[in-house]
């Protein structure tokens, strides 16, 4: 799986897509339920209920399918209609949410590691990428050196690609040296999904 810094990260960057006109606390609680809302597969590490075992060897994280990650979007879609938004202001939130939530399948996607059930319940087969551009979420001790080296390669890949997004989605007058600058950052983002893509699995 990917560590709960990536998952913040693509929260960040989702929430950073578009200008919310709304007051700075108001930004704040939604950038921190964005965050809640791309973490929230990972509660099966919690509530192993959540855990179905199909076959002796093999379960069904099912909070890790694309219905499962969209539930709590849905709800926040569900609530932002009760509590009145409309037209265009609840689309871009609506759109905000959706994304947050199907990003933690992406990013865990990513790592080569993780077996994901997408097509829960419709479909029990789990899914493996065959190649990895983002480290696996290293085991929780602080003198465990993979937990760190693995976090420093995730920041180095998605830092750089999420900020060249924002530049890209922000500057409609983009200068040269914003171009250099986006390709700067491309090119380092390219260099640790590199490093990520060597590690054994």
């Amino acid at each position: 799986m990917s560590s709960f810094i990536g998952h913040s990260l693509a929260a960040l960057c989702v929430f950073s897509s578009e200008k919310l006109s709304a007051s700075n606390s108001l930004k704040k609680w939604w950038w921190g339920w964005l965050i809640v809302i791309a973490s929230a597969p990972d509660i099966d590490h919690i509530f192993r209920s959540f855990i179905l075992t199909v076959y002796p060897d093999e379960k069904i994280r099912i909070t890790h399918s694309i219905l499962g990650s969209l539930m709590l979007p849905f709800g926040t879609i569900l609530l932002l209609t009760i509590l009145g938004f409309k037209g265009s202001s609840r689309t871009r939130l609506s759109v905000q949410v959706i994304i947050a939530g199907l990003s933690h399948l992406v990013l865990d996607l990513l790592t080569g590691v993780n077996e994901l059930p997408l097509l829960w319940p419709f479909n029990l087969a789990n899914f493996k990428l065959t190649f990895g551009l983002l480290p696996s979420a290293g085991k929780v001790s602080l003198l465990n050196y993979y937990l760190y080296r693995n976090l420093f390669i995730e920041i180095g890949v998605l830092a750089p690609l999420f900020y060249s997004i924002y530049l890209i989605r922000h500057n409609y007058s983009v200068t040269r040296l914003e171009k250099l600058r986006i390709i700067g950052l491309l090119l380092t983002s390219s260099c640790f999904m590199f490093w990520s893509f060597s590690l054994s699995r």
